[in-house]
Parts: structure tokens; C-alpha cells; sequence
């Protein structure tokens, strides 16, 4: 408990004022610890007589709630306190008699509050007759990965833990950004960039959520050592058999009904991964690649053997987003394939888009040759400035320079352009009629202005803004945009500010999960606390709850979903963090137990 023995010694002023909002009153309104708890005039513990909790309060909270406990003979001497509640250690902050000051520690679901005073030989025990009501709250936790003292542990593909239960796989160690196959939630991708080291670069990787191995799909070294920077999936129009022969545009002749009735194993060849790489910036020339297109092997999956495609030529991508297409039929005939992917250029401040169409038409084949095998007399030309029918230039960003990603509204109606190195995150709307987005306005965020504050718009300050992901939020129901935005904020800094960077420039670093309302209200929503820990930083490797004490370390990666809670069955919200220098990957969601915890408690 040491990493929170800043947290656990609040000021006795904050504390009487959890007390007071007990229902507790005090003389002339100055409450504090000694008016409940006799810290300095309390007898000792006296081994010759009953120890009894009589209540305590209050009755119910979540992991680092205060709590006071009275009953008698207590003593004065918190070293000698033994104190469970829900078979989890509480730490005793002070006792004096006939009360006690604690906290609730995480994950005591079951409640019992069980106290032992006294040394060995001396002890006296007893059990509160009433439980603690513990609410679960959202923490955070480590789905993988590890790093040893000298950070030496490398790279590991492998299963999340060995037969002993201890972290396996590892690396997680370059930024990146990850995404979910669209057809299989338990499949989620990885691309590493290679900041901050600018080491090898590691390529793809996926994590098998449902059996909790991580592999190595494809190296960085089938993308010529190119700079990689997004990972997306294009869905084409086709409908294939189980082995990835192409049968025919889905809804033709004969295929009516073939995405109703295909199956998984059918459905995945529709899956493309989409990378975008980072080329050629200030070359002056625009033939450098920068959108690849990966198509499954034949086998069915991604790797090492997949058949690569130059989708895009042009200069200096930092991010290829496909856009989600009318799902609900809203504007028009329901779509449910990728029609437009949009890209940037770095060297231009360009925001460019592609109509996919073109590309997938050259994907049909228009006869067979004599052998029997397809001929493709639709070429496809992936160089911007010669594909003029393909490829448009939609706005500029800015000035040039500018690292951008690209976050859509799920909606398709609006999208968050994150500026990386501006410090700014920009609305672009969509127009359905004219099917492309329109030029942007800051919502939040100052250009070139570095900070790690929480505000409105243009007052909130972003050390370094990285993936984003939008939540669905009950409490904005009816309403126009019912999300949230969380996005990665990290740090320019790999290594950190020093003290006297601090002192000079103020704190600009964050290794925080933000969150940004539709409102353009920016606040925290884990990690980044400094002053509820002892070192006084920001960045540390904590797991618990989301402020006070769970801390990152260069998060960049984030995307959610839901997973089924064990004590409840229902399905949750659950994020997963590419913590960078941590080598983890981290996760939030409701605390829940363990299989061991669900056994003590009586659950299946």
C-alpha cells in the first residue's frame, strides 16, 4: 500500500468534511478527525477485554471510500490493528478507543468486516454483525504484457499468461493505434509505429481475446521499413464462398440474401486491412506509397502470406480511416460495404478521399482466360495525381505539418480530427448529399499550446492527443450526438520532464484517458494524478481506480467494446489501452472478481 500512503493521509479537514456529509455535527462547525476518532487520549488495547463493533459508517461505497468504525476497545495503536473487510486488507489510518478511520480496499465484495487488535498471544477478534455494501466502480487493470526492472523482457508472442499464471507474452513497446475486425470482436489488431525509439519496427499483431494469446501477423519488414501509423478494415461488396472464392457482388442475381445467410467463415474474406504509412515528407514529390491494402491469405487469415496492395501513392500519410456508410438507410439505399476512404498528407495539411468503388470494380473479373482463370481488364492506378476520377483533395488542415487522426462518429455524420502536434482536436461535419466532409473548426484544444488542463473547448489543454474512441452515453438519449469521445493523451517526451523542465515550461505531460463531451467539455477520466502519489508524477503503472490511484505511462492506443460481467452476465463497457512504456496492454471496465473470488463468494 505504500504507492498510496500519499492518498491515505488526506488532511484531517477533508476528511471531517466526509464526516460532516455522514450526518456528523461538531461545535461551532470545527469538525475534524479527533472530535470522533480519541487519537490522543484513547487507552490502550486492553487483551482482557472484548473487542465489539457496534456500527460504522458509512454503510456502503466503493473502493477508497472513507469509512469510520466504532464499537470499544480499539486502543490507540493503528500497528496492532487487523482489519479485513470483504477478505481484503483495509489499511487502518488512525484508531483511538471507540472508533477507527479506513478505507474501503478494492474488490471486497462480500462485505464482512472482520478486526483483530493485539499482538500474538493477545489478540481479541470480532465481526461486524452488519456487511459492507460494496459498489463496484470502473478500474483499471492488465489484460497482458510486463516489463522487468532493466526493461530487457523484448518482444513475445504467446498466450496472455504461462501454466503458472504468470505474464507470458510481451513488447506492446512502440506507439500504435488498434482496431477490432468488424465481423469478430475477439479479434483485435495492433500497428506500431516506431516513436518513440525509432527502433525496428514491429509491424501487425493480434490479440485473441477469446483464448488470450497474442500473435505476430506481419513484420514491418513486407512494408519495405516503411513508417507505419493507422490500422483500419475496408469491408468490399462481394460475397464468397467458405474457402474466399469470389461468387459475386452481395444482393446480385442469386445472392439476394447471401449477407443474411452467410456465414462467419464466408463473411471474413469481405474483411481488407487498411494501413497507412508515412513517406516522404518535404520530398517534394507525391509517388511515395502511402495506403496499403492487405487481403486475407489463402487460408482465411492475415499474415505473413497475405497478398499486399499499393492502394494509395502520394506523401507523408499519417492516417487511412474508411468511413461507415449509410447502415440504417437514413440518407438513402442502405450500405453495407466501404465506399470512401479519406487520407491525409502531412506535407500539405491535405485531407484527401477515395471513392472505393472505383478500386473494388477493378476487383471483378470480366472473363476467364483459356485455362479457365479470370481475366482483369480494369487496372487499378493508385497515384493520386493521376487518378483523377478516384482520388480528391477535400480540404486543407491548416498550414502544412500537421500529424492528424482521423476518429468518424459511428453516425458517419461527423468526424474528430485529433492534431497530434497542433495540441487541437477539429469537428469536420459530413455532407450526405455531396458524400465528403467539410472543412473543420477547433472544438477543443489551442495550437501550440502544451498542457494537461481540463476545461471548454479551447480552454482545455492537450500534452500530446493520440487514438480516440467514441462510448455511448444512456444519459444523452433523444439527443443529437449521444457519445462521448475518449481519447490517448500522452507526452512529447519519452523520457519525461525533469523537475526543472517543470518549473520552466509547467507540466506537459498527461498519460491520461480524456474524455470530451459533445459539448466540447473536456475533462480526465483516468490516470494522470500526480499529487494522490508520493513520487509526485503523473505517469506511473498502477492499476485501481481511474484517478486517485491508476496511472499510464504513453498510452496512445484505445478502442472499447463490451464484455459479459461475472457477476451479473450482462454485458459492460470495457476499453483496452496500448500503454507504451508500461509494455502493457491496459484495460478499463466494472471491477469484477476473479475465478477464485466468484469460488470464496459462493458463485459459479
Amino acid at each position: 500500500m505504500k504507492k498510496n500512503l500519499k492518498k491515505m493521509c488526506l488532511p484531517m479537514g477533508l476528511f471531517a468534511l466526509a464526516l460532516l456529509s455522514f450526518g456528523l455535527t461538531a461545535c461551532e462547525g470545527t469538525a475534524n478527525i479527533e472530535d470522533y476518532i480519541e487519537t490522543h487520549e484513547a487507552s490502550p488495547f486492553d487483551p482482557s477485554k472484548p473487542v465489539t463493533i457496534t456500527r460504522f459508517t458509512p454503510e456502503s461505497g466503493g473502493v477508497g471510500q472513507q469509512i469510520v468504525i466504532y464499537g470499544t476497545n480499539f486502543g490507540n495503536d493503528p500497528e496492532i490493528v487487523d482489519l479485513k473487510i470483504g477478505g481484503k486488507q483495509a489499511v487502518v489510518v488512525s484508531c483511538g478507543g471507540n472508533a477507527l478511520y479506513t478505507f474501503a480496499p478494492s474488490k471486497c465484495f462480500r462485505g464482512d468486516i472482520e478486526l483483530t487488535i493485539g499482538e500474538e498471544g493477545h489478540k481479541q477478534s470480532c465481526t461486524a454483525e452488519k456487511k459492507f455494501e460494496y459498489e463496484r466502480k470502473m478500474v483499471v487493470g492488465t489484460l497482458c504484457g510486463f516489463k522487468n526492472e532493466d526493461d530487457k523482457q523484448g518482444w513475445k508472442a504467446g498466450p496472455f499468461r504461462d501454466e503458472e499464471g504468470n505474464p507470458f507474452c510481451c513488447g506492446f513497446a512502440f506507439d500504435g493505434v488498434m482496431q477490432f475486425s468488424p465481423y469478430n470482436h475477439d479479434q483485435l489488431f495492433i500497428i506500431y509505429d516506431r516513436e518513440p525509439s525509432w527502433a525496428a519496427a514491429h509491424g501487425i499483431q493480434m490479440l485473441d481475446l477469446k483464448n488470450e494469446t497474442v500473435a505476430d501477423l506481419i513484420s514491418a519488414s513486407r512494408f519495405s521499413g516503411d513508417r507505419l501509423r493507422t490500422i483500419d478494415f475496408a469491408v468490399d461488396p462481394f460475397a464468397y464462398d467458405q474457402y474466399g472464392q469470389l461468387l459475386g457482388r452481395a444482393g446480385d442475381e442469386g445472392l439476394e440474401n447471401w449477407l443474411e445467410t452467410a456465414t462467419p467463415e464466408e463473411k471474413r474474406w469481405r474483411e481488407h486491412l487498411i494501413v497507412s504509412c508515412d513517406n516522404g515528407a518535404g520530398s517534394g514529390t507525391y509517388d511515395h506509397r502511402a495506403v496499403y491494402l492487405i487481403d486475407r491469405d489463402l487460408s482465411g487469415n492475415f499474415s505473413a502470406s497475405s497478398p499486399i496492395v499499393n492502394l494509395v501513392y502520394y506523401q507523408s500519410c499519417n492516417g487511412a480511416y474508411l468511413h461507415p456508410g449509410d447502415k440504417e438507410g437514413k440518407h438513402g439505399q442502405v450500405e453495407d460495404y466501404s465506399k470512401e476512404l479519406y487520407f491525409n498528407c502531412y506535407g500539405t495539411g491535405e485531407l484527401l478521399r477515395l471513392d472505393m468503388d472505383k478500386y473494388w470494380d477493378t476487383r471483378i473479373p470480366t472473363g476467364v482466360d483459356e485455362d479457365g482463370l479470370p481475366v482483369y481488364e480494369n487496372e487499378w492506378n493508385p497515384y493520386v495525381q493521376k487518378n483523377e476520377e478516384a482520388f480528391k483533395v477535400i480540404f486543407k488542415v491548416g498550414e502544412q505539418g500537421q500529424e492528424l487522426q482521423i476518429d468518424i462518429h459511428p453516425s458517419g455524420n461527423f468526424a474528430y480530427i485529433v492534431a497530434i502536434n497542433s495540441l487541437r482536436i477539429m469537428r469536420t461535419d459530413y455532407d450526405w448529399n455531396r458524400r465528403q466532409f467539410l472543412p473543420p473548426y477547433i472544438v477543443a484544444g489551442n495550437m501550440n499550446s502544451r498542457g494537461f488542463v481540463d476545461g471548454v473547448g479551447t480552454s482545455a489543454r492537450f500534452s500530446r492527443p493520440y487514438q480516440g474512441t467514441f462510448v455511448k452515453n444512456d444519459a444523452y438519449a433523444g439527443e443529437e450526438d449521444e457519445y462521448d469521445f475518449y481519447f490517448c493523451d500522452n507526452s512529447w517526451i519519452p523520457n519525461h520532464q525533469s523537475e526543472s523542465d517543470i518549473a520552466q515550461y509547467g507540466l506537459q505531460e498527461s498519460h491520461a484517458i480524456r474524455l470530451m463531451t459533445p459539448q466540447g467539455i473536456v475533462r480526465t477520466y483516468a490516470g494522470g494524478s500526480a499529487n494522490t502519489h508520493t513520487d509526485g508524477h503523473v505517469y506511473g503503472s498502477e492499476n485501481g481506480e481511474l484517478r486517485d490511484v491508476a496511472r499510464f505511462d504513453r498510452p496512445t492506443g484505445l478502442v472499447n467494446d463490451v464484455h459479459v460481467d461475472r457477476l451479473t452476465g450482462e454485458n459492460t463497457l470495457i476499453f483496452y489501452i496500448l500503454d507504451t512504456m508500461n509494455r502493457k496492454i491496459r484495460t478499463i471496465t466494472m471491477e469484477e472478481p476473479t475465478e477464485e473470488e466468484m469460488a470464496e463468494m459462493g458463485l459459479k
